[in-house]
């Protein structure tokens, strides 16, 4: 019966019963284990046949977590082997597994859009890989999870934060930024990174944003050329975060970079990310030839 349904239908098909929605695999401030598992997605429909699994297998990978050494080995020989499933990468979860595998997995995800990082390194963990590796992330939307605060006792996290930075104002092709609700910390290596980043787009929680208005990081920060809009989540009174800008010196024009979102921060992201999900759905015939071609 399948033989009856031409390749496209059928990727249509698995990817409606397949597919982790990216509005719930780069939901921030949630636990972060939660995917480590993950749910089963169904994937048990790609062993119906070769032809299911070699249609299917690219769409489970279209959001990918890395936790564990020994996952991003086995994920970096299965990109080496197919490398139209590195292709399906758009979004990357990064908690762990940093070591020199983690360059392989890089190289094969050029088309990578999203990058969350979230890393809770041992002391004993390798960060070998991560050095090679930020430079082949062209990921346009970058995700902070981890407050840098909770984990300075460990030199390992230290330098990777310190090669984040480097990530940071290197890069051209960073767009957006966004910052978890409990990211409290913003100390200067970070402040200067960011002023010196291509990053056009911050979205933060509102209380933090006040934090750091009042310590003086976010002069710094929208003295940016490139710094177009500061989205603050959660707000119940827009004013009150207009009045302190105000109060700590802003110019009208940089009042007006400031975006106060109110309500819920949950309802707020689902709706941006309900919008993403039905955009790519509509993208996903044309991301197809050019996984096709490219392979």
């Amino acid at each position: 019966m399948d033989a009856l349904l031409p390749d496209e239908l059928l990727h249509e098909i698995l990817s409606y019963n397949v597919k982790v929605l990216r509005s719930d695999f780069l939901e921030l401030d949630r636990d972060r284990h939660r995917w480590v598992v993950g749910p089963s997605r169904n994937s048990d429909l790609l062993l119906v046949s070769k032809r299911w699994l070699r249609i299917g297998t690219p769409l489970l990978y279209e959001c990918l977590q890395l936790t564990k050494p020994e996952h991003t080995s086995s994920v970096a020989t299965l990109f080496r082997a197919q490398p139209n499933v590195g292709l399906a990468v758009r979004c990357l979860r990064l908690q762990g597994g940093l070591g020199r595998d983690l360059v392989h997995v890089a190289k094969y995800t050029p088309k990578l859009q999203h990058l969350l990082l979230d890393p809770q390194i041992k002391s004993a963990d390798s960060i070998a890989g991560l050095k090679k590796a930020f430079p082949l992330f062209r990921a346009s939307d970058l995700y902070l999870e981890s407050d840098l605060a909770y984990w300075r006792h460990n030199k390992k996290v230290i330098a990777a934060w310190q090669l984040l930075y480097a990530y940071m104002r290197e890069g051209t092709f960073l767009r957006t930024l966004v910052l978890a609700d409990h990211f409290r910390a913003m100390n200067n290596e970070f402040v200067d990174a960011l002023a010196a980043s291509s990053i056009e787009e911050i979205s933060c929680d509102t209380h933090r944003a006040e934090e750091y208005i009042t310590s003086g990081h976010m002069r710094r920060i929208i003295g940016s050329p490139r710094l177009q809009r500061v989205v603050c989540r959660g707000a119940l009174a827009p004013e009150r975060t207009h009045d302190l800008l105000r109060t700590n010196g802003f110019s009208a024009a940089d009042v007006l970079k400031f975006s106060i979102v109110e309500g819920p921060r949950d309802a707020h992201w689902r709706r941006i990310f309900r919008a993403m999900d039905e955009a790519e759905a509509h993208s996903s015939s044309d991301s197809d030839s050019d996984s096709d071609e490219d392979a």
